[in-house]
């Protein structure tokens, strides 16, 4: 699937992508009810990302010592405005209802979902029907977190009372309820979108990176590469539906690279003090920022033309077993 859009005088081309399936081999959705409730919808724009590499020093095997060297990279988006991340999620959702409906499917109220049994438990500690339009922190660095301004959504907690779970357990309490959910006999097509909107992405490959652990180097490097990331997902029940290596857009943001690497200090020789020899090494870093402008239309156009064609083609293919 491609998509070409051309407007204010630049063209954007999303490129080819391939919508893939995760959950029983017998996945379909014949029997299921022609409601789909949407738990949650969150769409995650990384503005910023940041990358470090260690590498511990201490005696070599053929005599000397080494010291530790340390490559770090922070790179940064600017141009952008929350208002202007709110609108573009608040367009994606909207189109997704009016595709949904345009499928035959009936949007169920999050109500539904929010008095389930499953919810009720210790609710006041881990649940909260959280309404959208405000910036949140993402599980990430540099990810911020949005969700629509027109719908309440069930969110897991993520401050800690006494008898609210670990954080570190949070994850994983949240994937055994929704998989207990869709276990169930329900009224409607358990629904979770997750976007994950990228503008940097770390291109250091395997191969360098073992070639610097036994150099005993340190080494980052990243650049700029618009796209839907293969991390997103669209949950209808059992089955959970992403696209293979993302969705990637052409035109959004000049491609630049960035990397930091600094080598460890060595002493292979040490110092004669007499009756005694001493090995002396410094410990070595290398730390670069850089800053990336946004041109704030073309960026809001890719995330819309991207964010729908992944919400089309994960709809799409679920209909195809339904």
């Amino acid at each position: 699937m491609a998509v070409l859009v051309t407007t204010n005088g630049f063209s954007q081309t999303v490129e080819e992508f391939k919508i893939k399936t995760l959950g029983p081999g017998n996945l379909n959705y014949r029997k299921s009810p022609d409601r789909v409730l949407i738990a949650d919808f969150q769409v995650n724009f990384q503005t910023a990302l940041r990358l470090e590499d260690q590498k511990k020093g201490g005696k070599m095997w053929r005599g000397g010592i080494k010291g530790d060297a340390k490559a770090s990279i922070m790179v940064v988006l600017e141009g952008l405005t929350t208002n202007d991340l709110q609108a573009i999620t608040d367009k994606l959702y909207e189109q997704y209802i009016s595709r949904l409906t345009s499928k035959g499917l009936e949007v169920a109220d999050v109500n539904e979902l929010w008095n389930h049994k499953l919810y009720l438990k210790n609710r006041e500690d881990r649940w909260e029907l959280k309404a959208g339009g405000t910036v949140e922190k993402g599980n990430e660095f540099g990810i911020v977190t949005m969700r629509p301004s027109t719908q309440k959504f069930i969110v897991a907690k993520r401050t800690i009372s006494e008898n609210a779970i670990p954080i570190a357990s949070l994850a994983d309490y949240e994937a055994n309820v929704e998989r207990k959910l869709v276990n169930q006999k329900t009224d409607f097509i358990y629904n979770k979108v997750v976007l994950e909107v990228n503008v940097f992405e770390n291109s250091m490959s395997e191969t360098e990176r073992t070639l610097n652990r036994h150099a005993g180097y340190a080494e980052v490097k990243a650049e700029t590469n618009f796209k839907v990331s293969e991390k997103s997902f669209n949950r209808f029940g059992m089955g959970q539906f992403y696209a293979k290596k993302g969705i990637e857009v052409s035109d959004v943001l000049k491609k630049q690279k960035f990397d930091a690497s600094k080598g460890a200090d060595v002493d292979k020789r040490g110092t004669d003090w007499g009756v005694i020899r001493v090995w002396q090494v410094d410990d070595k870093e290398e730390a670069n920022f850089a800053v990336v402008e946004c041109d704030v239309d073309k960026y809001l156009k890719a995330s819309e033309i991207a964010g729908s064609a992944f919400l089309q083609g994960t709809l799409d293919e679920m209909m195809q077993k339904k």
